[in-house]
């Protein structure tokens, strides 16, 4: 099973510190454990009003800092949480050149979507620009909103086993039967997940049918974060 890497928690040392990222500690963290070579990705969790009330998180200056200082080095996933995701597109474009944006992928929120017909537009038009593309179900909202034609649009599927917008939530057991439901009615496609992973829960995901599993609070809340890593692999080595 596939690590992806949610920096969330690191996102206010990042922000404050953005002419002198390379040298936060949060910054330090995201490399220590890149170099495990145990992360799949940087998943960045874009957040703004009014989907996500109150809270403004990865603006556009720091997305491109990390750009700058990740190409190369390890893949970025940019989940949007966004009324408007297109905005946010089409600013990143203007520093993603084209050659890395194979390499990055969007997850759009299918709650941004007035219909399906839009969120598919919207899906073949960031694919167009180079990007793989996701698409993300939160855990509130019915699974019938993620209908067939967008997840067969899509490049993956990111169940939300917590209520988008926070970190450090706890695991809803609800999440397990929506990604049954999705891996075996789709098995072609990839069944990500996204909130309160832990060494346990990341077991009841896999077994359920995730390929990849979004961590964040664990592991980048801990003292030891390369450790807190090792976790998981021992978690699935016993598995």
């Amino acid at each position: 099973m596939l690590i992806s890497l949610s920096i969330l928690e690191y996102e206010t040392e990042l922000s404050k510190n953005l002419g002198e990222m390379e040298k936060t500690a949060a910054f330090n963290n995201i490399l220590r454990l890149i170099n495990t070579g145990k992360i799949h990705d940087i998943h960045v969790d874009v957040m703004r009003p009014p989907m996500i009330p109150r809270k403004v998180k990865f603006s556009i200056d720091l997305l491109r800092r990390l750009y700058e200082a990740l190409h190369g080095i390890e893949p970025l996933t940019i989940h949007l949480m966004v009324g408007d995701p297109m905005e946010i597109i089409n600013s990143i474009n203007d520093f993603i050149y084209h050659k890395d944006k194979e390499s990055v992928t969007i997850i759009l929120q299918v709650e941004s979507f007035e219909s399906e017909d839009k969120a598919i537009s919207a899906i073949k038009v960031i694919r167009g620009f180079g990007y793989r593309v996701g698409v993300s179900l939160n855990l509130p909202t019915p699974i019938e909103k993620m209908t067939d034609r967008i997840v067969g649009c899509a490049d993956l599927l990111l169940i939300m086993s917590v209520p988008m917008g926070k970190g450090g939530q706890k695991f809803s057991e609800e999440a397990l039967w929506r990604i049954r439901h999705f891996s075996t009615k789709f098995p072609s496609k990839i069944v990500s997940v996204d909130g309160g992973i832990n060494p346990k829960t990341i077991v009841d995901v896999y077994r359920a049918g995730a390929k990849i599993a979004v961590v964040g609070s664990y592991i980048t809340r801990s003292k030891r974060p390369e450790l807190a890593l090792l976790d998981f692999e021992n978690a699935l080595e016993k598995c």
